[in-house]
């Protein structure tokens, strides 16, 4: 699908755009992710606030959107999602399983790390989901147990089991 500007003006102002777009990546956990529209060579920032402004709960990678976008200091944002014009073609879902995994390594300066499964994939972990536990990081090869959820990137952690 070809992505491009749908209007070069919006609401009479010079600095605003509507676009069709294609979400590259959004994580939740982390609150952003980014936006490709075709005639515009770099990615397009995407905030949560976007999501939230234009009262719709979530978009999935590979979604897409109908947005209005504004160009600043550091490079353009999504202001706010008009429409999904196209979810996702893959479907993740929702569901939700307990597994176990080793922990190869998790960076607090990151923000993030990753454990393994007995399968060999990896699981995406984030900072926040630590700091709900208050606990700061996860021991290498340390044996854990958790709430995972398949994700376009992979599994990703949604809750640890204690």
């Amino acid at each position: 699908m070809q992505v491009s500007v749908v209007n070069g003006k919006m609401s009479g102002t010079d600095d605003t755009l509507k676009v069709v777009g294609r979400v590259k990546w959004f994580n939740q956990f982390k609150g952003y992710g980014f936006v490709e529209v075709g005639n515009i060579a770099e990615d397009v920032f995407l905030h949560f606030s976007s999501l939230e402004r234009s009262e719709i709960k979530s978009v999935g990678n590979n979604d897409i959107i109908l947005c209005e976008i504004a160009k600043y200091e550091k490079g353009y944002h999504v202001v706010a999602i008009i429409e999904v014009l196209q979810p996702n073609k893959y479907d993740v879902g929702d569901a939700e399983e307990e597994v176990l995994a080793t922990m190869k390594w998790f960076n607090p300066s990151k923000g993030f790390g990753f454990a393994r499964l007995n399968s060999g994939e990896d699981v995406f972990i984030h900072a926040n989901l630590l700091k709900k536990y208050r606990i700061n990081t996860l021991e290498h090869d340390k044996q854990i147990r958790l709430m995972v959820r398949h994700t376009n990137f992979g599994y990703e952690a949604i809750d640890l089991i204690m």
